[in-house]
């Protein structure tokens, strides 16, 4: 089960990557004809709200975690349980699952695989949480379990993310936390850029 959680680790961005080209294969959803009609707009505006929830929710998250995340083995030198990890253990996680919902929405709209697309990554983000706890479990013990207990996987209390409590100290800035992800928001832009094309190669 362990090696099993270190590839799935490992390989996370080549998964995601087969996750988008997958999706990029299917019949993309045409540009709404009729903006006063809910069922053509709602995807996008479906869209739009998983975008800015997943990127700020993402840039909080950097600004209290180091980049050890953005490597291909578990690392931790502490355990993160300051800001956004304060309410719930994986809001990295969490984020990029918006961001993939988001781009659903966009290319699929509500039809076709849209409900396979979105089990399958919110199953892949699960298994990701799940083996990071076990990695922290092993390496905090009882620190880990006593913040697990108190701290869900995810949260449904939006605001309390963004929220400053006492004794939070971010290392970064919004700015540095955003410069900190810069690959992220290159491949983010360049997808979008191909679906936005598509949708007009198509139409």
């Amino acid at each position: 089960m362990r090696k099993a959680s270190e590839i799935l680790y490992r390989f996370r961005g080549y998964i995601l990557a087969l996750f988008a080209v997958a999706l990029l294969a299917c019949p993309a959803a045409p540009f709404p004809q009729n903006y006063s009609r809910m069922v053509e707009v709602g995807p996008y505006i479906g869209t739009l709200l998983f975008y800015a929830l997943g990127i700020a929710l993402r840039i909080r998250a950097r600004q209290f975690i180091g980049q050890h995340t953005r490597g291909n083995t578990h690392e931790a030198a502490e355990l993160v349980t300051d800001g956004p990890y304060a309410h719930m253990r994986h809001p990295l996680y969490t984020s990029n699952t918006y961001i993939a919902l988001g781009a659903i929405f966009f290319h699929l709209g509500v039809s076709g695989l849209f409900h396979v697309f979105i089990i399958a990554i919110t199953l892949f983000e699960f298994a990701l949480a799940h083996a990071e706890d076990r990695f922290l479990e092993e390496k905090f013990g009882d620190t880990w379990r006593a913040w697990a207990q108190r701290t869900p996987m995810s949260s449904a209390n939006i605001e309390a993310l963004f929220c400053r409590n006492s004794g939070d100290s971010p290392a970064r800035t919004v700015l540095q936390a955003f410069r900190a992800d810069a690959s992220t928001w290159f491949w983010f832009v360049f997808f979008n850029l191909i679906m936005v094309l598509i949708k007009f190669y198509t139409a």
